[in-house]
């Protein structure tokens, strides 16, 4: 007698995506072919291009599900109250072991012109962390978007160190970015003299 499975198949959808996700962010777009992803993530072909016109549309699916990964991690299990509590999530996550730079700088490298669909959607990313860090910063007497713009070079400066280094440094980035703040404070209070 042979027992019935029981378990289900994993959606052909979900595996695609999570195969191409891994091999995206650690060997690169354009060094991960379709085949690849299909036999790792052993969906045929014709099942492939059901759930992704092209390779180019699993890229955008996969850097939509790393923009809203981000923003699930910052808001669970609730959102940070201020900027300390954002940037110290932030310096979390850079240290994470799995770690290996920031998804979107690493795109936008693979695809420097910026008129690119991938590079574009890489300085979407980003602008929308500018914005997020202009909102925490709205206690402080500072140009509150100029700052932010200082703090988020702060943040992707830690993930390009994890490129750089991996695991072998952790990468802070509470400290520096609150030196920055500090020091457009500085300026600012100079400046109003």
């Amino acid at each position: 007698m042979n027992p019935v499975k029981t378990q289900k198949q994993s959606d052909p959808r979900k595996r695609i995506l999570e195969v191409a996700d891994r091999l995206f962010y650690a060997e690169g777009v354009r060094a991960t072919g379709t085949e690849k992803i299909m036999s790792i993530a052993e969906v045929a072909k014709a099942t492939f291009y059901r759930h992704f016109e092209s390779k180019d549309a699993l890229v955008v699916a996969y850097l939509a599900n790393r923009d809203q990964a981000l923003w699930d991690y910052l808001s669970q299990p609730t959102p940070p109250k201020n900027l300390r509590e954002a940037l110290t999530k932030f310096e979390q996550m850079a240290n994470w072991p799995e770690i290996i730079g920031c998804p979107f700088l690493r795109i936008a490298s693979e695809y420097p012109d910026t008129a690119h669909p991938f590079h574009r959607l890489a300085i979407q990313h980003q602008n929308k962390i500018v914005e997020y860090l202009t909102d925490l910063l709205v206690p402080f007497a500072t140009d509150k978007r100029a700052a932010a713009a200082a703090i988020l070079s702060v943040i992707d400066g830690a993930f390009s160190l994890r490129m750089l280094y991996g695991n072998s440094k952790v990468v802070p980035i509470l400290s520096p970015a609150e030196a920055v703040l500090r020091s457009f404070e500085s300026a600012r209070s100079q400046s109003g003299r």
